[in-house]
Parts: C-alpha cells; sequence; structure tokens
C-alpha cells in the first residue's frame, strides 16, 4: 500500500533535490548499474504506471548508490518504450551515472512523493536474493514521477537504513 504521508523529520527522503549530487559531498558515490535493459515489469508496476495488459514494454534500469560496501539507495527506473528515442538513447547511456544530472539539467517535472514499506514491493525481493541483502535493511521506498513533454518516468527509491547518516 502506499501514502502520500510526509517524512519531514528525514529530510533527505522527502528531499525532491538531486539525492546523488547531495551524498557525493560525503566522499566517492558510486552508482552500480545491475540492469538497463527493455523487459516487461509486473502488474503492479504496470498499474502505478498507468498500463494494463501484458503487451506493454518497457525500459527498465536498476542500480544501487552508495559508497564501498555500504549501499544507501536501490533505484528503479521505468519508462514506456514508446516514449521518444531520445530518452531512450540517453537513460541507455547513462550506464553506471547519475540520473538525476539528466532530470534536473533537462528541466523535468517531479510529482510528489508517495511511500510504501519495503515487504510490499515485489521487485525487491529479486534484488535481495541475488545481491545479499534483506528487507530489514530497507528503513522506506518512495516512488515519483518525471515529466517532461510527452516524456514520462517512473523512479523507485528505496532506503537503506544507513541514509539516516547522510542528513541534509
Amino acid at each position: 500500500m502506499w501514502t502520500k504521508r510526509s517524512f519531514q523529520n528525514l529530510k533527505i527522503i522527502s528531499s525532491k533535490n538531486s539525492l546523488t549530487k547531495h551524498l557525493s559531498r560525503f566522499g566517492n558515490l558510486e552508482i552500480k548499474l545491475i540492469s538497463s535493459r527493455i523487459k516487461r515489469i509486473s502488474k503492479p508496476e504496470r498499474e502505478i504506471y498507468g498500463q494494463s495488459g501484458l503487451n506493454n514494454n518497457f525500459y527498465v534500469r536498476d542500480v544501487l548508490i552508495g559508497f564501498v560496501d555500504t549501499p544507501l539507495i536501490y533505484a528503479r527506473t521505468i519508462t514506456k518504450i514508446q516514449n521518444s528515442k531520445k530518452l531512450i538513447y540517453m537513460l541507455k547511456k547513462l550506464s553506471s551515472k547519475s540520473l538525476g544530472n539528466m532530470l534536473f539539467n533537462n528541466h523535468y517535472s517531479r510529482s510528489d512523493f508517495e511511500y510504501s514499506k519495503p515487504k510490499n514491493i515485489r521487485f525487491l525481493n529479486k534484488l535481495f536474493i541475488t545481491h545479499d541483502h534483506h528487507l530489514n535493511d530497507i528503513k522506506i521506498v518512495r516512488r515519483s514521477f518525471f515529466k517532461l513533454k510527452q516524456d514520462r518516468i517512473l523512479l523507485f527509491e528505496a532506503f537503506f537504513n544507513d541514509i539516516d547518516n547522510y542528513r541534509l
């Protein structure tokens, strides 16, 4: 279940600014690319994106953001492949670079956040099986949309408990 409940006491989790820019002030921030490809997404993800049916393919990029041996954020970027070719090209080209730089430099608008407990997010289970993490390591998950003209990007960000050490 998703909620718009505010997390003002956890400013980094409620910040609409570039988190990679903020976190890089604390040291050598790493963005580890897990996957970046066209694929089908789960039914709950399709419903959040506003698409029904199984025939919709999406471009999905999964990354872990943090410092050596200290993951802070798992980020999942989803956009429909029917969006502009330029957007898909830019996402593919990112590799291990910050999505925030691309979005904020190109003036995408960001929706309000919605939050969820990690146990409610199905794709996180797959991440933890393959990367030796546990759902207990995740504090909260937020989602938001970025929009520019017809382009629309859904971003999920799962915050690891250690994020509390990097306050705004």
